[in-house]
């Protein structure tokens, strides 16, 4: 069950027996939100077709489409970048305010792009899932609706056969909707709906952005640790080449990086010397390298 959310097993069971209960709540939430699109989007097969036929190929077709966004979107919420933020210098201001401004900024961290577009597409499905499924809970009324519909068409069209038999093969799911909405129990299971879609992502955000949980940071420095050991032998085997055309060749590549922190890349050496050149200027310091 673990498997939906892409964790790995290996360090999951490093972590707390909290830890390991909360994944698993958001994992079977998940799950639960699957089945209510499955169930949504046959329902709204049956909707559009009337028939029984249309419901398994819009179940499964729109409901792995769904699926599959929704587990990117928690997905991506279970990782970390492998380069860790570098500490600003210290701060002057007060306590209480240099406290405030630390908050706004850890705030206005988690407000990123990728936030609002994993928001955003959730957003959509939880639209495309609450609607169908409401107005299934509420199917009497919606077939109340789309039948009182039927007799005006047919009465405004008595005169025109053809007009008449495409009446009772059409199904007209968006005019239920349109005055399904005029009801406060529908708008209540819209809402209701909508916030067990969006229930996953907002439990894997809180474990994401929790201190007291740890798979995600163990899960990033496992990841460093593999990507340290690929550097290691690329440089190794790398050095290997150049010593063979030794004496020709002096270099020693680990003491060319301009940064510290290799395999990461992202401190430099001389931070108050790096300047941002052009091709021009990269291809004369390679050059000069001796």
């Amino acid at each position: 069950m673990l498997n939906v959310l892409g964790l790995d097993t290996r360090i999951f069971d490093q972590v707390s027996a909290l830890e390991k209960t909360a994944y698993r709540t958001a994992s079977v939430t998940f799950l639960i939100v699957v089945g209510m699109s499955l169930l949504s989007n046959g329902f709204m097969g049956m909707m559009l077709f009337g028939s029984w036929i249309a419901v398994i190929p819009f179940a499964l077709f729109f409901g792995f489409i769904q699926f599959s966004i929704l587990r990117i979107a928690l997905i991506t919420l279970l990782t970390k970048p492998l380069a860790q933020e570098i500490s600003e210098a210290p701060d002057e201001r007060s306590p209480t305010n240099k406290k405030l401004w630390t908050g706004l900024k850890s705030n206005l961290g988690i407000i990123r792009l990728s936030t609002l577009f994993r928001i955003v597409f959730v957003g959509l499905i939880a639209l495309t899932i609450s609607f169908p499924l409401s107005s299934l809970l509420m199917l009497p009324k919606a077939m109340e609706i789309e039948a009182d519909h039927r007799i005006e068409l047919n009465q405004s069209n008595q005169n025109n056969m053809a007009a008449l038999k495409d009446i009772q093969h059409t199904h007209f799911p968006f005019l239920v909707f349109q005055e399904l909405l005029l009801e406060s129990s529908f708008k209540f299971l819209l809402i209701l709906t909508s916030c067990l879609v969006y229930a996953p992502l907002f439990l894997v955000a809180r474990l994401r952005y929790n201190n007291k949980f740890e798979y995600i940071e163990k899960a990033r420095q496992e990841m460093l640790k593999l990507v340290a050991i690929d550097y290691d032998e690329t440089m190794e085997q790398s050095q290997y080449d150049l010593n063979r055309d030794f004496p020709n060749s002096k270099k020693v590549l680990k003491d060319l990086s301009v940064y510290t922190d290799a395999p990461i890349n992202s401190i430099y050496k001389n931070e108050s010397k790096h300047s941002i050149g052009n091709k021009i200027d990269f291809n004369q310091f390679i050059q000069s390298i001796e």
